[in-house]
């Protein structure tokens, strides 16, 4: 027990990945792998800071990271003399993107997060439009707020700051006292505290009274205000002036209720507005047909199209993670993340350890000799039953590349034996006695997938391990921070938990694997999401059938399936024809229970995949790669959900 709670003890990162919960901005900007930011802003860069930004993400995916990223105080905590020291990467990709710009913050961001008090708005026995003025205000009004607490919280005196304003916009200066910072910051100060009142009255006063009480002027900043400009930097005096773009970022837009955040959206596309504006939630408020817009334009064309974002023409739905095509840019990712979490481990540091691939790859397992022998009978066997003479069971062999080990060689090669089987005249057909010597199947060599389906065969016959490894951690992750941080986190523990003891940090494959299938299965059965129990069982009877194909004696796939494949000209109709199956696959995609694979080219026909994330895949033992699937159609799918439950 006393081992136990030093385990517990001990600081893993990848515990406590929460960035929000990290108040020292420095700290946070320290753990931050510049890899994501530089993806986000990898393609829409301008129309990030031009148009409304819907940045459509799971919970932990890292959407509140990057807003916390590109507000004032972040970057201008970048920006100090000293604070290169910090993350000079992350301050590289910022410049590159134009966040910053020369040695100062280029926006004036402010996150806003979603309270119950913006929700309660809604609630107020008040006529729509005045709910909805009511929501601007309190929107804009805490966005200058945040702005000024930004600026101050650099060090920058408001008398060196100056509002500026669009064209013809004198009467909204005169209003707001936009020529004085102070006043204009206090006349904001007064228009929250108004409405402040009036949703935490315990009785509200009525729409009448409330109007001639508390607040009868609407207060629309956000069409008129054009720049802050910044007349004087504390660190850096001798700068000229800087204009800074306004940016408002609202986090947790989902907690709106869903008719209020359809007006929030609608009125900040207004192409008037000129400050930034993104609203980060949840993909339960983007319709199932966006968002399979969003995947399906990420996979069709890379080069034609904006990956990982559909363009409207008011607005920018960008998605906080990789599409199914480009899931090969996340292993720079996962690897920077990885090395700058083990590097701020105590534990690991005074034992020079800098890195977790070199504790998680070693050489394969191979099975104990007894297991071997039953291999080697189970070929014997194979042979007298098929009739086939040695010169044909060696002829077989040698198709197998020298590298496999002894029992994936073996495993193979019983592979190899039932697919000649299945090739060879019927027994009866042939006399008693004879026996074949020649195979009538090609002699291609053994491919690196039919290996692989080797080692699954193993996996589900032996226990021998298979998930185990950087490249199998990274495959784990789905393309998804969260997942590879809660999977690398479950492994990090045993390191620490071995270190504790005394005992060499590298984790063994068997160990990597059952950490791994564990969590793994513990995660599936923790989902709360819309639908999560259809959704569990639609991917349990997918992995079902993936599952009996896959351990198939002939390996038909090599190494086997993971996805269910529909015409892609019927999948095209799922909203029209099935509503409810849509509702379900929408948050299957959303939470990476399944993968969204439209336009999939196999056999002279085009196909939409329904690949089950990599989560179910290990739960139920399955190849992590693409590409094995099994026909169905529509209504063979939806078949499959329960007939009633949500």
């Amino acid at each position: 027990m006393r081992g136990a709670s030093v385990i517990q003890a001990m600081d893993n990162p990848f515990k406590k990945r929460r960035t929000e919960l990290i108040t020292d901005r420095r700290t946070l900007l320290s753990f931050i792998s510049p890899t994501p930011i530089e993806e986000f802003f990898r393609t829409d860069r301008e129309d990030l800071i031009d148009k409304l930004t819907l940045v459509v993400g799971t919970p932990g995916c890292g959407k509140t990271t990057i807003a916390q990223v590109v507000e004032f105080e972040s970057l201008a905590t970048l920006c100090l003399s000293n604070a290169n020291l910090i993350n000079k990467d992350l301050v590289d990709v910022l410049t590159i993107n134009g966040l910053i710009r020369d040695g100062v913050p280029a926006v004036l961001g402010h996150r806003i997060s979603m309270t119950t008090n913006f929700r309660d708005i809604w609630e107020l026995p008040y006529s729509e439009p005045t709910r909805t003025a009511l929501l601007r205000a309190f929107v804009q009004s805490k966005a200058v707020l945040g702005w000024f607490r930004q600026l101050e919280g650099m060090g920058i005196s408001l008398n060196d700051v100056e509002v500026v304003m669009g064209a013809n916009s004198e009467s909204v200066v005169a209003i707001t006292k936009a020529n004085d910072p102070l006043a204009f910051r206090e006349y904001a100060r007064s228009i929250e505290l108004a409405i402040f009142r009036v949703v935490t009255s315990l009785v509200p006063p009525e729409e009448r009274e409330m109007a001639e009480e508390f607040l009868n002027s609407s207060y629309d900043v956000f069409e008129v205000l054009r720049t802050i400009r910044v007349r004087k930097w504390p660190w850096a005096p001798n700068l000229p002036p800087t204009s800074l773009r306004p940016m408002m970022i609202i986090d947790d837009a989902h907690e709106l209720q869903p008719t209020q955040f359809i007006h929030l959206r609608d009125w900040l596309k207004s192409k008037v507005i000129g400050t930034s504006r993104w609203l980060l939630c949840r993909p339960d408020v983007v319709s199932p047909d966006d968002y399979r817009d969003v995947l399906r334009k990420d996979v069709v064309s890379e080069e034609v199209l904006k990956p990982g974002s559909t363009r409207g023409r008011d607005y920018l739905i960008k998605l906080m993670q990789l599409g199914s095509a480009r899931d090969k840019r996340f292993k720079p990712i996962a690897n920077d993340i990885s090395s700058r979490y083990i590097a701020s481990i105590p534990e690991f540091a005074r034992r020079g350890l800098r890195d977790l691939p070199p504790m998680l790859d070693h050489a394969p397992p191979t099975l104990p000799d007894g297991q071997l022998k039953k291999l080697h009978e189970q070929i014997d066997k194979l042979a007298k039953d098929f009739r086939f003479g040695d010169t044909l069971v060696q002829t077989l062999r040698a198709r197998i590349p020298p590298t496999a080990r002894p029992d994936e060689a073996l495993a193979a090669l019983r592979i190899l034996m039932h697919r000649e089987s299945n090739r060879t005249p019927q027994m009866d057909l042939l006399l008693e006695d004879s026996i074949r010597d020649e195979p009538v199947t090609d002699d291609r060599k053994a491919g690196s997938a039919l290996i692989d389906g080797a080692r699954i065969h193993l996996m589900h016959q032996f226990d021998r391990p298979y998930y185990y490894g950087m490249e199998k951690l990274i495959a784990a992750s789905n393309a998804n921070i969260e997942q590879f941080i809660r999977l690398g986190g479950s492994l990090v523990d045993e390191v620490l938990a071995r270190i504790i003891r005394g005992k060499s940090p590298n984790l063994t494959p068997k160990a990597q694997h059952t950490k791994l299938v564990t969590q793994a299965v513990q995660t599936i059965n923790e989902w709360d999401f819309p639908y999560n129990a259809m959704v569990r069982e639609l991917v349990t009877k997918i992995a079902e059938r993936c599952k009996d194909r896959t351990l198939k004696p002939n390996a038909p796939l090599d190494d086997g399936a993971n996805a269910i494949g529909i015409p892609q000209e019927e999948m095209d109709k799922v909203l029209v024809r099935y509503e409810r199956l849509a509702r379900v696959l929408h948050f299957a995609f959303a939470y990476k229970a399944l993968v969204f694979v439209p336009q999939y080219s196999c056999k002279n026909k085009v196909w939409c995949l329904l690949e089950l994330g990599a989560l179910p895949c290990m739960a139920h033992g399955l190849t992590l790669s693409r590409g094995g699937f099994i026909e169905d159609t529509l209504s063979g799918l939806e078949s499959m959900l329960p007939t009633s439950g949500v």
